[in-house]
């Protein structure tokens, strides 16, 4: 190969290079950039997961001081809770004929 065309193909290649580089990091590409959106709807699911884990870790601390006859009484309170708490099934209805 001659000079000149192997001269040609790394100027050819580099400016493909160069081309590349500006289309992906130009200000008119949206590729590299992050919607508006997905930035608030990530700060508000870590806000939500950090609340969440605030929130366990005082009802942890809640439980932890309380004596053992209020455990209990909390542990009975919790199972009654969630056997009253049960939707109950509505019977199925006939549907009417008009006679």
């Amino acid at each position: 190969m001659s000079q000149k065309l192997k001269h040609s193909r790394i100027f050819l290649l580099a400016s493909i290079l160069v081309l590349m580089t500006f289309t992906f990091t130009g200000t008119g590409c949206r590729l590299m950039k992050r919607d508006k959106r997905a930035v608030a709807e990530k700060k508000t699911e870590e806000a939500d997961k950090k609340l969440d884990a605030e929130y366990e870790k005082a009802r942890e601390q809640h439980y932890d001081h309380q004596t053992k006859e209020a455990k209990k009484m909390m542990k009975r309170t919790k199972k009654k809770a969630s056997k009253s708490n049960m939707p109950k099934k509505r019977k199925a209805q006939s549907p009417k004929t008009c006679s």
